[in-house]
């Protein structure tokens, strides 16, 4: 005898709109499963192209606000609580839309026709919508994980300018600027510190047991497979031609790491479970976050920063591919006009985060360039290949820009934010005479000091989350797809590595003491011994971004940038110096 149950889902599956409903759902539920299972292989987890994210590989990264302060006052356990409140209040359920969505149409029409809302075509259009999101999500993610950027894309040479010519020095330049931001102690301890550093760049495992190795377990072919990545873009497993060809060149940089750790590498057989960070070639950790996401990432946000700046006068321009807000000086006489002002904003949801901050450094006697980077800015493009502009590219348009507003030789005066200073480093290799791009910058949480530490890389990318806000940002942030391809796909090592001596004249940077993702710390002593001319400050008991929304911090990076957007005659005359240490 048959339940009458059974009578009724069958008729119910004849219906094409259930029909197609449940596969939909069936399949949303296969790969979340066959995702989570794949991540325990060991043998699916060596050839990683084309996995989601290990939950033991949670991505750090992204912004932080007050709510990081008052949670680091807070008992460990709270930390670990908080951050499974936030799992379970604010991530999952927007990761719950559509199998929700899809749960309540097939019951909906199928078997309780009382659960049908006032406004049924509203709710079925809105799940019709997500679904055909995800799938197109799925199949920009399976382009992007199978279409990787070309090897070619990673060459420029035109800004490709090492700071000191041959991999080998350029790698001593790095080491050096690493030591200097050490502190003073002794020999032995001095050792521990670089090996400690130096274990950040590995990792052991899989999975849930995914852990820092340790600096016995890394061997000399490790470190031999980073320093590839480090200065070719490129992976030497599983390529005996290519490691053949580079393998006389890794040499001489593998024994030169080993004179500054103080301690030879085991030249033994590889451990299989020991990987160094790879940035470009890692998997894309990237998750699916539904349209209600986007509508206010993209949507909401973009159009509401458009209106602000266009009520300030500003005007949406593009230039190859890049847009940006332009005000132009308003002085009757151009010869008055001071030089421009560059804003660059870092990850987030764009300009509009820095509305205040932008707004105290206007003034209405000079051009006003803003730019941020839609790969970065938690927009979603129809495209299948995300829109990412290459360094090359990016620093091109944005010089080509700058340079149209810039009138003699005094250049541009170049702000920027977290990762936003990346680019600032890009146009400092494009800066050359007899106009330069930049000739004053400031730069406030710079993620391109001391990437040969692995702070950023390790923080940003690869940490799990421990807290309330960390556990918001790894899914609404750094798992973003677009962020997560930019960052995994299109970072480069030795072109994002900044020289502090690339740095003009007139520069400041701004560090806060508490940064999660950037040594800072390490940073500051590093510029006083490598550019005691540059005005560092290190913002107290401050996390990264927070000087947007603390008065203190607030304050004290719109002075700083004002007292370098000067010129060098006016700068001692200011009554602020007296005032305020820097």
């Amino acid at each position: 005898m048959r339940l009458p149950s059974v009578d009724i889902l069958a008729d119910s599956l004849k219906n094409p709109r259930v029909a197609f409903t449940v596969a939909t759902g069936t399949t949303y539920f296969f790969f979340s499963i066959l995702s989570r299972r794949r991540s325990s292989s060991k043998a699916l987890q060596k050839n990683e192209e084309g996995e989601e994210g290990e939950e033991g590989e949670e991505m750090g990264g992204g912004e932080t606000t007050t709510l990081a302060a008052l949670s680091s006052l807070l008992p460990s356990k709270t930390h670990r609580g908080l951050a499974i409140a936030a799992r379970l209040f604010m991530v999952w359920p927007i990761k719950a839309i559509l199998p929700l969505s899809a749960a309540r149409f097939i019951l909906a029409h199928s078997f309780f026709p009382q659960m049908r809302t006032p406004m049924p075509r509203i709710a079925d259009t809105a799940f019709f919508l997500e679904a055909a999101f995800y799938v197109h999500y799925k199949i920009k993610k399976h382009y992007l994980i199978n279409n990787p950027p070309s090897s070619k894309t990673y060459v420029y040479p035109e800004i490709d300018k090492q700071p000191a010519g041959s991999p080998q020095e350029c790698l001593a330049k790095h080491l050096a600027q690493f030591s200097d931001a050490l502190p003073e102690c002794g020999e032995a301890e001095l050792i521990g510190l670089k090996q400690k550093e130096l274990e950040g760049w590995f990792t052991w495992g899989h999975g849930s047991k995914r852990r820092v190795a340790r600096f016995s377990e890394i061997h000399r072919e490790h470190v031999s497979r980073w320093m590839a990545f480090l200065f070719w873009d490129t992976e030497l497993l599983n390529n005996p031609s290519l490691q053949q060809t580079l393998q006389p060149l890794i040499d001489p940089l593998v024994d030169q790491l080993e004179a500054w750790v103080g301690v030879e590498f085991d030249s033994g057989p590889e451990p299989a479970d020991v990987k160094p960070i790879i940035l470009n070639l890692d998997p894309l950790r990237a998750q699916h976050h539904p349209i209600l996401h986007y509508v206010v990432t993209h949507l909401a946000a973009y159009t509401v920063g458009w209106a602000i700046f266009r009520l300030r006068g500003f005007e949406r321009k593009t230039l190859n591919g890049q847009e940006y807000f332009h005000r132009k000086c308003r002085e009757t006489d151009r010869s008055k006009c001071q030089k421009p002002l560059v804003f660059i904003s870092g990850i987030g949801i764009g300009l509009v985060s820095y509305e205040k901050f932008i707004s105290q450094l206007s003034a209405d006697n000079r051009d006003i360039l803003l730019f941020d980077l839609p790969e970065i800015s938690l927009r979603w493009t129809p495209k299948l290949q995300h829109e990412t502009h290459s360094p090359l590219e990016t620093a091109q348009t944005v010089g080509e820009i700058v340079r149209g507003c810039v009138k003699g030789e005094k250049g541009a005066h170049a702000v920027a934010h977290s990762f936003g200073c990346v680019v600032i480093q890009w146009l400092l290799r494009l800066n050359t005479a007899p106009t330069p791009i930049a000739s004053s910058v400031t730069m406030v949480d710079p993620v391109c000091f001391l990437l040969i530490s692995p702070s950023v890389a390790q923080h940003f990318c690869y940490r799990q989350p421990k807290n309330f806000l960390d556990e918001l940002v790894d899914y609404f942030v750094a798992r973003e797809i677009g962020v997560n391809n930019a960052l995994h796909r299109h970072f480069q090592w030795k072109i994002n590595a900044l020289d502090p001596n690339m740095l003009p004249e007139e520069s400041a940077v701004i560090l806060s003491e508490l940064d999660s993702y950037v040594p800072s710390l390490h940073v500051e002593r590093m510029l006083r011994k490598e550019r005691p001319d540059v005005k560092v400050k290190v913002l107290k008991r401050m996390f990264h971004s927070e000087f947007q929304i603390k008065g203190e911090g607030f304050q004290t990076a719109t002075t700083m940038s004002k007292l370098v957007d000067i010129t060098k005659k006016s700068f001692v005359n200011l009554k602020e110096l007296t005032t305020f240490n820097v």
